[in-house]
């Protein structure tokens, strides 16, 4: 029992009744919602713990994606692409805890509302970072296209030759696949709880969010789908 005793005693610095705790610094992550008499509607605890979550999820994937940007940078194209998908499987869950705010009712959600001062999902930092890391990946990516000699065509026709980098490409276009889908659940969430046509906590319309539905980080690599499937056309036509 004495053996099983030194097993289980933490050993780490800091607070904390096991290591486990002491690692993570649990008593701290867990102090940093309200307490239940603080409050402005019990809603608020979920609304607390979605968006403190997906700032740690959305931390991990943009971490992982400057990881991958010095992969790419390397031409180390088997881990730039490993990395990238973990990103993307750090990035689904926030896509989906947004649905989770979709159940917290318009009137309650503007007693929320009152106590978030001009916070915004738009100050967001973690998909801030995300925005800021998307076109540095883009640019190693079409240093490393320029290095070969090729471009996004050339990369696309020859993609059995040039495995590795049209793998990082379709990474790259999971990456702006998820911003794009990041966003419209964003958008249908102000407009479920909120409303399409009205001015949000920074002042902004919602309108806006709309508006950036257009935006795309890779356009080059959609718009190579269009000359592929524009020649194939052409190609076909001239047999018939």
């Amino acid at each position: 029992m004495a053996h099983r005793d030194e097993l289980t005693k933490p050993i780490l610095p800091g607070r904390g009744a096991t290591d486990y705790e002491r690692y993570l610094r649990t008593d701290e992550l867990l102090a940093l919602q309200k307490p239940p008499e603080e409050l402005l509607h019990k809603d608020e605890m979920t609304f607390l713990v979605v968006h403190q979550s997906s700032e740690l999820l959305l931390k991990g994937a943009a971490f992982e994606l400057g990881r991958a940007v010095e992969a790419i940078e390397h031409a180390d194209y088997g881990n730039a692409t490993r990395l990238i998908r973990r990103a993307m499987q750090l990035l689904d869950p926030p896509i989906g805890l947004l649905h989770i705010l979709e159940t917290i009712t318009p009137c309650d959600y503007h007693v929320i509302r009152a106590g978030l001062g001009h916070g915004s999902g738009l100050d967001s930092p973690g998909f801030l970072s995300l925005l800021h890391i998307g076109p540095r990946l883009g640019h190693v990516f079409h240093e490393q296209l320029g290095r070969a000699g090729l471009t996004v065509g050339d990369l696309y026709r020859r993609h059995q030759e040039f495995f590795g980098l049209h793998d990082v490409a379709e990474c790259l276009l999971d990456f702006d696949e998820r911003m794009q889908l990041f966003r419209f659940h964003h958008l249908k969430l102000a407009e479920r709880i909120i409303g399409g046509r009205v001015v949000g906590t920074m002042g902004t319309p919602v309108e806006v969010l709309q508006q950036r539905m257009e935006s795309w980080l890779y356009k080059d690599l959609w718009d190579v789908r269009n000359q592929i499937t524009s020649a194939a056309n052409q190609t076909q036509a001239g047999r018939q």
